[in-house]
């Protein structure tokens, strides 16, 4: 009986695999570094995902350990669904910082012939390789016990050892993407019903030795999807329509959102069906064929909504909260990303360009605000004539961009195919600025300043509006001369990057912008949080931030690299769009351990932010003897870092299992960039020196 181990090419000389002698299985690995990983997941030994497969419909089920809440839930595992970018954290399953792995149970509701089970996981260090046992049961014996914990050998308890996998590298953290493939070297694995996934920490170092797993795919010899035991219960799952020239077939699912079944017939499958017809011949491009079909899931989670490929994921608890006002235009945005199908042209094409995320964003929104529902005024001077001070830039993304794209069509192509060709430009990977001439006969700096022009005569001239309300700001990003006598010194030059850069990595990612002064995350997927260069004790900091919708950031302070997250070193003052975002820690808050008192004419939490598109004035006061968080000039509450009432509300918190986490007095300031849109100016900092004890 022979146990191969092929490995790729690529990886042969990086990973080790235990070696052990089991009847006639085979695992595959194969690895893409840092440099290589991309969100296609291509391996050259390991099969690309399949996206429907007996893991499905399977019932997951965390037999011993916890789940990191940063993380996504076990539904990522199986959902069809890979992460698009090397560290993130919600489109992955680990298990809880500090602990030690644990065990999953996958049910795939009857036995059948297994042919193949493949695992799939990317993180940029540590919490990339995998390392598991597995093991398979049909459930039919008498000492069976279908939840074995930790201390429980599964051998004795009815289950069979199929593989032990690590990928762990003999030198260096192993960062990058993993593909593993268990099989048989001649038919079928076994007829199993039950998969038990033993899964240990990558390293013992510090709290982050958790992999981050993104999929888990069983394939059975018959090709079926499992049995139906697993899935959602009669008359909740997807249904079928076609859009209105029978082109695409489009899947609903409310099945984790079973009230919404009568909204999502009567009032969002017809604006699907009948605008996606129109998307195609709007977005249309040279050899391109829109998808046949796309499907969309509704169920709680986080944020709006979000598309990957052909598959939109929508957050049923916003739905609910806007069903007569802006759900269905959200998911007609959604429609739009997935006809626009941006993703897939550099991966053959090393000279393809990466669109920028204004436009990405920018183009649905336009057709949305201005094409499917102009009367409701989503981003016209209406709307602008609401907001204090908007940031009117064409790359302010979403209702800001999609208002410069109509000024600019209305201006100088009124036969609307600007959008048709800018499009086509960022799906082939040749858009540059340069095309902006090319279709209109301006630079895309002089249409930006053409259109700020007019848009602010037009907001000057509008009811309730005064020049005053539209003139552009005090130059931002300077300090004045009694600033300067203060100590006060600027963290951001609005010019560069000057004085930041990545965590634990030099430079920074391209997610991250300097736009009109401002520092910019324009593509949470490719940013990261960056940190200071410089370290600070005890200070005073101020900032400007403005957030997008359902948009999350924070500000960390004392951060170290003794972490594998800045957040698992550094506290953090949270930001985000109080009304929209998901997390229900909100703006202006220590994370996980201090919120203000209730306000008594709302009877909920303080909250002084201004709303999504507006500016908010931030004060952050770290001293020995109190640190203080204002937002907007309000005091929201105080605390004592190390004090006695501080180190018990970490113990009862997740960071208990972070052994750095509020140890140091020193450290780099980090702005978040992982979690939404979000732009920052005038950062800038007093350092202080503490009394005399």
């Amino acid at each position: 009986m022979k146990y191969f181990i092929p490995l790729a090419a690529a990886a042969c000389a990086f990973l080790a695999v235990i070696p052990a002698s089991f009847a006639e299985t085979k695992i595959v690995v194969d690895y893409n570094d840092n440099d290589h990983a991309s969100a296609s997941f291509k391996f050259k030994t390991v099969p690309s995902l399949a996206r429907t497969n007996a893991a499905t419909k399977a019932s997951f089920t965390i037999v011993d350990g916890e789940r990191d809440e940063n993380g996504g839930d076990l539904d990522v595992l199986h959902d069809g669904k890979l992460p698009t970018e090397e560290d993130q954290p919600s489109e992955n399953f680990f298990f809880n910082a500090g602990t030690q792995g644990g065990r999953l149970l996958v049910d795939l509701g009857s036995p059948l012939e297994l042919k193949q089970v493949n695992t799939y996981s990317w993180h940029p260090n540590t919490r990339g390789p995998q390392v598991y046992k597995l093991y398979a049961s049909d459930g039919q014996g008498g000492d069976f016990n279908a939840k074995p914990k930790r201390g429980n050998d599964p051998l004795k308890c009815g289950w069979t050892l199929i593989a032990k996998v690590d990928t762990r590298p003999k030198t260096g953290d192993g960062g990058g993407q993993y593909g593993v493939s268990i099989s048989d070297t001649d038919s079928a694995i076994g007829k199993y019903r039950y998969l038990l996934f033993d899964m240990a920490v990558t390293e013992t170092d510090d709290g982050f030795g958790n992999t981050f797993y993104s999929e888990i795919v069983v394939l059975d010899k018959a090709g079926g999807t499992g049995s139906a035991g697993a899935a959602a219960g009669p008359g909740t799952g997807p249904f079928l329509i076609h859009s209105t020239d029978g082109y695409c077939q489009i899947s609903i699912d409310t099945s984790k959102a079973p009230d919404l079944q009568d909204w999502a017939e009567k009032k969002l499958a017809p604006v699907l069906a009948e605008w996606y017809p129109k998307l195609t011949a709007m977005l249309a491009s040279e050899d391109y064929s829109a998808p046949t079909n796309f499907s969309v899931i509704i169920r709680p989670g986080r944020g709006v909504a979000a598309t990957g490929g052909a598959r939109v994921t929508a957050n049923s608890t916003w739905l609910k909260s806007e069903l007569n006002g802006e759900a269905v235009g959200a998911l007609l945005h959604e429609e739009v990303h997935v006809v626009q199908s941006y993703g897939g042209g550099g991966r053959n094409n090393p000279e393809h360009k990466p669109v920028p995320g204004w436009l990405t964003e920018g183009i649905p929104d336009y057709i949305r605000w201005f094409l499917y529902e102009p009367q409701s005024h989503g981003a016209d001077v209406t709307y602008f004539r609401r907001r204090r001070n908007p940031n009117l830039n064409y790359d302010g993304l979403y209702r800001v961009t999609a208002n410069f794209l109509n000024y600019v069509i209305e201006t100088y192509a009124k036969d609307k195919n600007l959008i048709t060709k800018v499009n086509a430009a960022c799906r082939e990977g040749k858009y540059t600025d340069d095309l902006w001439k090319e279709l209109t006969g301006k630079s895309l700096p002089d249409l930006n300043d053409e259109w700020k022009a007019t848009m602010k005569q037009e907001l000057a001239q509008g009811p309730g509006s005064t020049q005053a309300a539209v003139a552009d700001d005090p130059a931002p990003n300077t300090l004045t001369d009694a600033e300067k006598a203060a100590g006060w010194k600027l963290l951001f030059n609005g010019k560069d990057f000057t004085g930041w850069h990545n965590f634990k990595r030099e430079g920074v990612r391209s997610g991250w912008q300097v736009k009109d002064g401002e520092l910019v995350c324009t593509d949470p997927h490719n940013a990261g949080d960056i940190v200071t260069a410089d370290k600070y004790d005890w200070f005073e900091l101020q900032l400007d931030y403005n957030i997008s919708v359902a948009g999350n950031s924070g500000i960390m302070y004392h951060v170290t690299d003794a972490g594998g997250a800045v957040w698992a070193t550094g506290p953090e003052f949270q930001l985000e769009d109080n009304k929209e975002a998901a997390d229900p820690v909100r703006c202006g808050w220590l994370y996980a351990l201090y919120q203000p008192p209730d306000d008594p004419s709302t009877g909920k939490p303080l909250d002084a932010t201004k709303p999504v598109g507006e500016w908010n004035q931030v004060r952050l006061l770290i001293t020995p003897d109190k640190c203080e968080h204002d937002i907007n000039g309000v005091k929201y509450f105080e605390y004592v870092l190390g004090s006695e009432d501080f180190n018990a509300r970490v113990a009862k918190s997740k960071f208990a299992s972070m052994p750095n986490f509020a140890k140091s007095n020193t450290g780099s300031i980090a702005l978040q960039g992982d979690h939404g849109q979000v732009a920052f100016r005038n950062i800038k900092i007093r350092p202080i020196t503490p009394k005399t004890q």
